[in-house]
């Protein structure tokens, strides 16, 4: 099944899923499928959460599970398109991988 078919309790127990599997990768040092794994776990969370996400084109944020920056150009379903801060290139990237560059405590 297609994540953007899934319920929001089905992807939540897909991300739990990929989590658990993730964990293992990491742990058996398999960074090629823990990389894949993540980008999956980021997909599902990008389908749950993607009427609350509000992103402003021009604001740079924070990509996580990487030092790098994204600054939004624009926004297509659960992707973000923007240019990376470290080579000025365009990528996209799911929205539940930008972060605050300040986080409000």
């Amino acid at each position: 099944m297609l994540l953007s078919e899934m319920t929001p309790d089905q992807l939540r127990r897909e991300m739990d899923k990929l989590r658990d599997q993730g964990q293992k990768a990491f742990d058996e040092k398999n960074w090629s499928e823990y990389q894949t794994l993540m980008t999956r776990w980021y997909l599902a969370k990008s389908y749950l959460i993607q009427d609350s996400v509000r992103l402003e084109k021009g604001r740079t944020y924070r990509l996580t599970e990487a030092d790098d920056t994204l600054t939004v150009t624009h926004r297509k379903g659960v992707m973000a398109w923007g240019i990376r801060g470290s080579d000025g290139q365009e990528m996209a990237v799911p929205i539940a991988m930008l972060a605050d560059l300040d986080p409000k405590s």
